[in-house]
């Protein structure tokens, strides 16, 4: 997996956009979301690798590095999406109601995504470590969380970001 370059530690995130805890979270751009979105899909790249290497050629360390890596970038990023962005989309918009009913929409998911990386993270653990698992149902849960992750991706690049100019900070400001 390339190096990272963010802290994806979910208590560490509201760090990085709330400086010494002052409530004004909107001073970064948008490109530490689009870093994010980059993170994830490289991580699913690795999860694509090991399904593909199931049953015989499995990698135990890329296994255990994802199950560690899997929960908190999944997580930090929907805390992000949750309490920076998704606020401050609500604030800018014009068609408020359908927006909410997109973002309510996206928080769900964000809750089975999570649901379900806590489970592949266990999976990944147990494949790490040697222990016997069905191979057939972790490429399944392998195959479903990725495909779901990168779905979820294309969708708030094409729906929700491609409207934002690529300097635009979170208070609105070039």
């Amino acid at each position: 997996m390339q190096a990272k370059s963010m802290d994806k530690h979910p208590e560490n995130i509201a760090k990085q956009f709330v400086p010494d805890g002052i409530a004004n979270p909107c001073r970064r751009s948008l490109a530490w979301l689009r870093g994010a979105h980059e993170e994830q899909l490289a991580l699913c790249g690795e999860l694509e690798e090991i399904a593909d290497s199931l049953p015989a050629n499995v990698n135990r360390q890329k296994c255990i590095y994802a199950a560690k890596s899997l929960g908190p970038l999944i997580k930090g990023v929907h805390h992000y999406e949750e309490n920076i962005l998704y606020p401050w989309l609500e604030s800018s918009s014009q068609n408020l109601d359908h927006l909410r009913e997109t973002l309510d929409r996206l928080k769900f998911e964000h809750f089975e995504d999570e649901c379900f990386a806590e489970e592949l993270t266990d999976a990944l653990l147990k494949l790490g470590s040697g222990s016997a698992v069905n191979m057939e149902a972790v490429g399944y849960m392998l195959r479903g969380f990725f495909e779901g992750i990168r779905r979820h991706i294309a969708f708030e690049r094409e729906y929700l970001l491609q409207r934002l100019p690529d300097d635009i900070g979170l208070n609105g400001q070039n």
